[in-house]
């Protein structure tokens, strides 16, 4: 290869930031969040109605999740990192502010997977940050990566899949990235015993404030 065959691109590669932040945390967090898991965490089924959706239309995918208004009761401590210290990390990794979400289920969200049927439907974020700390750990004989496309015109699940990163995260680890153009899902589980846990937190900036998030989001995630 010549020195003039080949220019690096005008657009930045998928990226994220990853903080180990577990071991500071309060005592027992992730059992915390997981008893309410089990007892808060609702089942609805996924329709790709909303623009920032990336499955075939008629696909149906069921989901189990504790929304951000039940956590305020039951977890508020999460809520506290979410505006405070967690927000801070956010920053640090973004070029402006973040700004918290207008209401507690955009928010937050705790999503959990288990057993080999389920997975995250496939879609972009309309928010300029994501924020995931994982209370479980996954590899590749657990399965449950965050797959995300590379190429930024994907479509499809098949699409993400021709050429995608396999993110496999470990429990006590806090993830930061910016979404919205690159398609991503998770994908199931592999084993029937498994599970995976995650706590989701929605950030805004003046350059992508919160009147940009797409009609319909709330109604198909939020609705039983």
């Amino acid at each position: 290869m010549t020195s003039t065959a080949w220019r690096p691109p005008l657009e930045l590669p998928f990226h994220w930031h990853a903080y180990d932040v577990g071991h500071l945390l309060p005592e027992d967090w992730a059992e915390a969040l997981l008893a309410v898991a089990r007892e808060h965490a609702v089942r609805r089924v996924f329709r790709p109605t909303m623009t920032t959706a990336r499955e075939v239309a008629d696909v149906r995918i069921p989901m189990h999740s504790v929304d951000g208004e039940v956590l305020r009761r039951a977890a508020p401590w999460t809520f506290e990192l979410y505006s405070g210290w967690f927000k801070e990390l956010g920053e640090r990794t973004a070029e402006e502010k973040l700004q918290e979400t207008s209401t507690d289920n955009r928010a937050l969200s705790l999503n959990i997977q288990d057993g080999i049927t389920m997975r995250y439907p496939c879609h972009v974020d309309s928010n300029p940050m994501q924020g995931l700390l994982y209370l479980t750990t996954c590899t590749e004989e657990t399965g449950g990566a965050l797959v995300v496309a590379r190429d930024r015109a994907a479509r499809t699940v098949a699409d993400v899949d021709a050429d995608a990163l396999r993110i496999y995260p470990a429990k006590g680890q806090l993830y930061f990235f910016d979404a919205r153009r690159h398609a991503h899902y998770v994908e199931p589980l592999r084993r029937p015993d498994a599970v995976r846990a995650v706590l989701t937190m929605n950030y805004y900036s003046p350059s992508c404030p919160e009147t940009q998030r797409p009609a319909g989001l709330d109604e198909q995630l939020f609705s039983r």
